[in-house]
């Protein structure tokens, strides 16, 4: 058999749960594809330099597949309404006989997702999804009435108490497959319209440069996070979100070496590590509410009752505080430097984001 994986927000080969598999059941060979839909990135508020951070890491896994002889794929829709249609073709194509892929959680792509898995089933193709996104399943626990968590506490203490059930290791790469008669694709260049900010040197993009990072925060920072996190002028913070967004280092990842740098230890104590592994434990917070609670991916208020406020929509306060200009000296700062660069550092999002929710 011969299977197609497809990459989406997990832009790696280390640690991926859907890739693992596939390589588990192929026996002529694996065959990526990535789905490049720029009308939907529009509509999804993409900036610019979220889409060149993607492309140069989609770069890096390119690099990283060939050495694997993986050839990767490239499908250009408008949007994700025909994409079932195209992976179809290109199964039938490249003589695949299934399609492998880790799941994704937003609305929109939960819908996009199901096309698909009807689609490859109604042409008699298999079909796997894995979960991957999170540590843990969002939906791998709820409250005692059956509810999902709405507070972080209770969640926090239920995901430790099933975390230290769970099976921790990451998934290694895996070995090199038999060269197959595929080649990659060419790779797409920026979209017109997404221009960037980011010097690519401040930002490498891949796995490598994930885990060269993440290796670097455990042993000279995380120690000190606790207090650093708070100081937005010093470098405190492991700076891995862009990474975590794309897929090329995973939460797993991320959880095994706060837990290695805690002494082994998977307890929220007040150590550095402890403070960062409660972070991730936030992430997997959000994946849960997105789920429980999918409006929020719909423009609706998490806590329903806000809908009920008079909101302000002044379009020229709402400029200048886009382009750090409001007066107060904190909060443009924040909104420079995420102009400049692509992010922001954690309180500083916090600090803008409430000045926009609040103040104005």
């Amino acid at each position: 058999m011969r299977t197609l994986m497809w990459f989406r927000s997990d832009l790696r080969v280390e640690d991926n749960t859907a890739l693992h598999h596939a390589c588990l059941a192929e026996d002529d060979g694996v065959v990526a594809v990535y789905n490049l839909p720029v009308d939907q990135w529009r509509e999804h508020d993409w900036g610019g330099n979220k889409a060149d951070f993607v492309l140069r890491s989609l770069a890096a896994l390119k690099d990283r597949l060939d050495t694997l002889n993986i050839p990767l794929k490239i499908v250009r829709t408008k949007k994700y309404d025909t994409i079932a249609d195209h992976l179809v073709k290109l199964a039938r194509e490249t003589n695949c006989d299934a399609l492998f892929f880790n799941r994704e959680y937003e609305v929109n792509e939960i819908a996009r997702d199901e096309c698909v898995e009807n689609a490859f089933e109604d042409a008699g193709l298999r079909v796997e999804a894995f979960h991957d996104q999170t540590v843990l399943e969002p939906d791998a626990f709820r409250t005692g009435s059956g509810n999902f968590y709405s507070v972080y506490s209770p969640f926090k203490r239920k995901w430790l108490d099933h975390y230290g059930q769970a099976d921790r290791d990451p998934l290694p790469a895996p070995r090199k497959r038999d060269t197959i008669d595929l080649e990659s694709d060419d790779l797409p260049e920026l979209p017109s319209g997404f221009d960037t900010t980011c010097d690519p040197s401040d930002w490498p993009a891949g796995e490598e440069a994930a885990k060269r990072r993440l290796t670097a925060f455990a042993k000279k920072t995380i120690d000190n996070y606790d207090e650093a996190r708070n100081l937005p002028g010093v470098d405190g913070t492991s700076t891995l979100s862009p990474h975590l967004a794309v897929g090329s280092i995973s939460p797993r990842q991320c959880m095994h070496a706060a837990v290695e740098a805690n002494g082994g230890k998977a307890e929220l104590e007040d150590s550095g590590a402890a403070v960062w592994m409660s972070e991730i434990v936030w992430r997997e917070f959000y994946k849960h509410i997105l789920v429980g609670y999918p409006r929020v991916s719909r423009n609706r208020s998490y806590q329903q009752k806000t809908e009920k406020l008079d909101w302000s929509y002044d379009k020229d306060d709402f400029e200048r505080w886009c382009e750090g200009k409001t007066g107060f000296p904190i909060v443009d700062a924040g909104m420079r430097q995420l102009r400049e660069t692509g992010w922001m550092h954690n309180r500083l999002r916090m600090i803008v984001a409430m000045f926009l929710t609040k103040d104005l």
